[in-house]
């Protein structure tokens, strides 16, 4: 089946030959697999659909073990820096992270081109067009990061003066921890061709290896804030800008080695800048949308209510990060198979990729979110010294919000592959700036802060339902399996999740630490057999199954 034309993009790039790229035809169950022609001028094939799979599990088990240990420290470090920094410190410094991320508008619309491009060549199998590509988005990039750096420093440091409610005597702080989070913001830009090329050639053992590092950075650099030699904020903001430079600087030397096309020169390609200016073109109105969303909540908090709530904020995102990186392993490891699918042609092959990584995904997401939510108290109580007001409520909610991603990022990335973005962006625009703008009404009538992602999650929903209806337009999606799957697997599976949280909330309750664990594992032992007996099929387990046993034979 042929890849569809070009088209005008939102927000994935466009590539103009993408009309000539060649596609694969089926026979039975045999794919034609296309070549990947490297510069050694040998002709390697492309992974079929057997090892595609593997190569996801793979990916996926690698990605997991990286998250479960940065998932901990992480956890024991923020523990240990808002009781360091203290609930007005941290909440400043979760504002000034605010006010960077509103500049991120133009850097998401270029980093999700990138991977798009980057991941959408080697489908092709083309590494003419591959290198060709890097060197025109490295380009982009130094030029993007120099001028990103001026107009943050220009734009941010006058709203942090006029505009935020923050403490007259930690203005200068906060105005330290702005400049170090402006400068580890245009160091991460510079970064980003090399972190999607490392996604586009899934070599995910790369992001677990990196972990170590992580962990043993962010250790060192709650150990050396507890001895802060000055302000402490300033020197948080200091070290977190170090600690950029080093994970950037590994990433670039690890591309440079590894993948040929990383050691091109930087260079403006005519037609690929075209493409991907076309691409930004309309990626740029959802990414702002997005931005504004997200980071006019925090503004919002901060006018409305102060420094302290958004701190409150800062705990909620904290516990939805955690689920967030279980969750994001899994889409990290299929999201490159998508597009490649796309590009080859195999539009099969395409939706049942949808339809596995969104029921996969959901299954990963009920065995974290019900317990969490069910002891959010009790966890807060344990991870923190002193738990701030509405973190309870901002977590939970904000779970509920993180839950729903597990059904929009397949699609949202299949969306993404056909480079024909239009409709969706201009809808995703209009949907987020209605969703921050009911936000500033709600508050400006005096509702509670939670109120702000109550409304979050309703518009999220309505973006999900875009993105399904754009699927259906953009190719011969299977919308049938897709309904069958919400009706048969999700609503079965959360109704059970939810009347075993129940029960057990009536027999036993959930006012400590001990009931918290005892709940966990009463529910992983009634949910996950559940889960492995209706939610997978046979073929399903039988991979399952015969994956674990080559790993287990494979380490003897």
């Amino acid at each position: 089946m042929q890849a569809e034309s070009q088209y005008m993009t939102n927000d994935p790039k466009d590539i103009s030959n993408e009309n000539n790229s060649s596609g694969n035809v089926a026979t039975g169950d045999q794919l034609s697999q296309p070549v990947q022609q490297h510069d050694d001028g040998a002709a390697h094939p492309m992974p079929g659909r057997e090892s595609s799979n593997k190569l996801i599990a793979k990916n996926t088990l690698l990605l997991y073990l990286r998250m479960i240990v940065v998932m901990l420290v992480t956890l024991y470090t923020s523990r240990l820096v808002l009781a360091t920094l203290g609930e007005e410190d941290y909440g400043i410094y979760q504002v000034v992270g605010g006010l960077v991320g509103m500049f991120t508008i133009l850097s998401g619309s270029l980093s999700v081109s990138t991977s798009r491009f980057l991941t959408f060549a080697l489908g092709k199998g083309d590494f003419a067009e591959l290198k060709k590509t890097f060197a025109t988005v490295r380009a982009i990039h130094i030029i993007m990061a120099v001028s990103m750096f001026v107009i943050c420093e220009l734009l941010a440091v006058w709203f942090l003066k006029t505009k935020l409610t923050i403490p007259p005597d930690r203005l200068y702080a906060a105005k330290c921890a702005l400049h170090c989070s402006i400068a580890s913001f245009s160091i991460a830009l510079l970064n980003v061709p090399y972190g999607a090329s490392v996604i586009s050639h899934e070599k995910m053992s790369t992001f677990a290896y990196m972990s170590i590092l992580e962990v043993v950075v962010k250790l060192l650099i709650v150990y050396l804030l507890l001895i802060a030699p000055i302000d402490r904020l300033i020197f948080y903001a200091i070290l977190g800008l170090c600690a950029s430079i080093l994970y950037q600087a590994i990433y670039m030397v690890y591309c440079l080695v590894k993948f040929p096309e990383c050691k091109a020169k930087p260079a403006l390609d005519r037609s690929i800048v075209k493409s991907i200016s076309s691409f930004i073109g309309w990626t740029f109105w959802g990414n702002a949308a997005v931005v504004v969303k997200d980071q006019g909540v925090v503004m919002l908090l901060n006018i409305f209510f102060g420094p302290v709530v958004n701190a409150a904020q800062g705990v909620g995102m904290q516990v939805s990060g955690v689920v967030t990186r279980f969750i994001g392993g899994f889409m990290t490891a299929t999201q490159p198979q998508i597009t490649k699918s796309y590009a080859s042609g195999d539009i099969s092959r395409l939706n049942d990729l949808l339809i596995k990584s969104t029921k996969f995904s959901f299954f990963l997401m009920v065995v974290l979110i019900f317990p969490l939510i069910n002891n959010t108290r009790v966890l807060l109580d344990v991870w923190l010294v002193e738990v701030p007001d509405h973190a309870v409520n901002f977590a939970n909610i904000i779970l509920i919000y993180t839950f729903i991603d597990c059904f929009t990022t397949p699609v949202y990335t299949a969306v993404m592959a056909t480079s024909k973005i239009r409709i969706y962006e201009i809808g995703l625009t209009i949907l987020y700036f209605a969703n921050i703008l009911c936000a500033y009404i709600a508050l400006k009538l005096g509702m509670v802060p939670e109120v702000v992602f109550v409304l979050a999650i309703i518009f999220k929903l309505f973006v999900l339902l875009l993105l399904i209806q754009q699927c259906c337009k953009l190719f011969k999606f299977d919308l049938g399996s897709y309904i069958k799957l919400y009706l048969v697997m999700v609503l079965p599976i959360v109704a059970y999740g939810a009347a075993i949280s129940l029960a057990y909330q009536l027999l036993i309750g959930n006012d400590s630490f001990l009931k918290l664990i005892l709940f966990t594992v009463a529910f992983e032992m009634l949910m996950l057999p559940f889960i492995w007996w209706y939610g997978f099929s046979v073929g399903e387990r039988a991979f399952v199954l015969n994956f674990i046993k080559g790993k287990l034979n494979l380490s003897r």
